[in-house]
């Protein structure tokens, strides 16, 4: 969680795995939530990581964290199709729904996507959509989880949640026939 305030907890998290913010080369921002945005401030300050985030959801930025656009140093701003260096090449998905700039990344290589909230686990590991309040389109959140299932990934790294770290795609796959509709991916 990414809140404001949790900024030392997060430094600790850093030096816990060995490496100090110096190490931070990248922060990409899935979406502009402030439980994924409410610390940026602080980062920015103490780390001198690039700044990823999708062009829809640069209002949600400003919003949630008082910065502006213009000040934000490092600052890259996407907008879907790009590849970006996360554990080699990363492809950037956009996958609007819980917000306007909701994105995925995928590691083809490497079989690993992260959701962001686009889908997420709960404490047993079992999928969910975010909740409806938080999401601005539930039906285009539908959608876009009907999409993620095309790509071939065995890891999902979840916003929210546990990893699934085997079998994930099938595990989507029976979520989106039990739960979201029949649908043929």
């Amino acid at each position: 969680m990414w809140f404001e305030g949790s900024d030392e907890g997060i430094v600790d998290f850093i030096e816990s795995l060995g490496s100090s913010p110096d190490d931070v080369k990248s922060i990409i921002l899935t979406h502009g939530h402030p439980d994924h945005v409410g610390s940026l401030p602080e980062l920015i300050d103490i780390t001198e990581a690039q700044i990823f985030i999708h062009e829809m959801d640069i209002s949600l930025l400003e919003r949630f964290t008082g910065l502006k656009k213009e000040s934000i140093r490092n600052l890259s701003i996407l907008k879907g199709n790009e590849n970006i260096d996360l554990l080699g090449e990363t492809q950037v998905i956009h996958s609007p729904g819980h917000t306007d700039g909701s994105i995925l990344l995928y590691n083809r290589s490497r079989k690993i996507l992260f959701t962001g909230d686009v889908l997420i686990t709960n404490s047993n590991g079992g999928l969910s959509l975010p909740k409806q309040e938080y999401t601005k389109d539930m039906e285009m959140e539908k959608e876009s989880v009907k999409r993620l299932a095309r790509l071939d990934f065995d890891v999902l790294l979840p916003g929210h949640g546990p990893p699934i770290i085997e079998n994930a795609k099938s595990k989507v796959l029976r979520f989106i026939k039990e739960v979201i509709s029949q649908v043929t991916v």
